[in-house]
């Protein structure tokens, strides 16, 4: 019986203290290498004596190439702009918090 009265009478004991909410930490920003970031390689150059029917497979598939290049770096700058978007709201949204719970201390 004691044993469970010293139990209560602890947990009321903890219940009665203040307690220290800790900071809330930011989010990093979305950082990708610069490599990725750059702009597509230009167009094959067409050699000299080249065949016609050469020349429309080489120029098809630098068009093919030039396109999936560009497919891929526009979604990754759209991809990287969205997440440091929705990183600074997350961000802005700690700062209130943290600062809420400053005032309260």
């Amino acid at each position: 019986m004691k044993r469970i009265l010293i139990c209560l009478m602890s947990t009321a004991f903890f219940g009665c203290t203040t307690v220290a909410v800790p900071v809330v930490k930011e989010a990093l920003k979305c950082e990708v290498p610069a490599s990725m970031l750059a702009a597509c390689d230009d167009v094959a150059a067409i050699k000299q004596g080249i065949a016609f029917g050469e020349m429309i497979d080489v120029s098809a598939r630098d068009r093919d190439s030039l396109r999936a290049c560009a497919l891929r770096h526009n979604s990754l700058a759209d991809a990287i702009a969205d997440c440091n978007s929705r990183i600074d709201k997350y961000n802005a949204d700690i700062r209130e918090y943290n600062a809420r719970n400053a005032a309260k201390q």
